[in-house]
């Protein structure tokens, strides 16, 4: 507030109009320091009603999602004819949502489980889910530019502002080509963000086993996106009971993740192979809205109010 009785004294030594003047010189530079220090709007990967889903499976062939032991915090959506085999104990918050009719796709095997909330049939929406998703996993794949990024043993920071930008269906990315992967159990994959609120995309066109653990800082999980793409891709996910942090799609491969929490969504499974969620696995759905920093919210809420003290002293001094 010792800003605000400093102009109170200008205006004992200044005539009105003068006063007027320095007025609105401090409302404009409250506004604009106000405005210039809220953070960029982040954009998210473009799912659609897809990111109500936790886990989508593609279940080509009649194969099988294994779910084993593990905590499901989300929806679970199963394309085709595939199955689901519950097992445990283990949870599941939300829904399983079949997109064929009930021929008997659920089996749930443990007593101790818990969940699913309800298991649906005949849901048209996983189909179309499904069919959005592979299209977005080819159309990120297909990027004209993409800088090659090699994930190494001993941890790394990859930088979202070393990725390529590239705009995709009027969406602008940063966007990798992971050429490979060789990291270990304990090593640290930090991806950084710029402020430019743009997603990043790694996109891997072999398998991958990745062992080490991922932590975002300045991105949101829904932001972030690993994508293999092609098919008799396999994609295992094994950390060792520590986070991975983004989106895994693998629409045409074969996936599995073990011993892992997986803060983001699990989709894919294609290739008529099975998908395994298995071993004290955690999957938690992102949908992660980006908010203010306090001292954004806390410098915001004084701008506003020092734009309310000098408009009520102006009308008092227009009368």
């Amino acid at each position: 507030m010792t800003g605000y009785f400093s102009v109170w004294r200008i205006q004992e030594c200044l005539p009105g109009r003068a006063f007027r003047r320095i007025g609105v010189s401090v409302l404009v530079v409250i506004t604009m320091a106000t405005f210039t220090a809220l953070p960029a709007q982040a954009t998210t990967i473009p799912l659609g009603d897809a990111s109500n889903y936790a886990i989508l499976y593609t279940g080509l062939g009649g194969t099988q999602l294994a779910i084993t032991s593990v905590t499901v915090n989300g929806n679970v959506g199963v394309g085709n004819n595939g199955t689901v085999q519950f097992t445990g104990p283990g949870t599941i918050t939300g829904n399983v949502d079949f997109s064929a009719g009930n021929t008997g796709q659920f089996h749930n095997t443990n007593s101790s489980n818990i969940g699913p909330t309800s298991v649906a049939y005949n849901q048209a929406n996983v189909t179309a889910d499904l069919a959005s998703l592979s299209f977005l996993n080819a159309s990120l794949g297909a990027a004209t530019n993409q800088t090659g990024l090699a994930i190494v043993p001993g941890g790394q920071t990859i930088n979202e502002n070393a990725g390529a930008l590239d705009t995709i269906n009027g969406i602008t990315y940063r966007v990798f080509n992971v050429t490979s992967v060789n990291d270990t159990k304990g090593n640290l994959i930090t991806i950084k963000g710029d402020g430019s609120g743009d997603p990043v995309i790694f996109n891997l066109t072999h398998p991958a086993s990745f062992n080490g653990y991922v932590a975002l800082n300045g991105l949101t999980a829904d932001q972030v996106l690993w994508n293999f793409v092609g098919s008799n891709i396999t994609t295992t996910v094994n950390t060792g009971g520590l986070a991975w942090q983004g989106i895994v799609l693998a629409p045409g491969g074969g996936m599995t993740i073990i011993d892992s929490v997986l803060d983001g969504h699990y989709y894919g499974g294609g290739d008529s192979r099975d998908m395994e969620i298995i071993s004290s696995d955690a999957i938690n759905t992102a949908n992660v809205i980006p908010v203010p920093e306090p001292s954004t919210v806390l410098l915001l809420g004084f701008g506003f109010g020092g734009i309310g003290l000098i408009a009520r002293k102006f009308s008092r001094n227009l009368k």
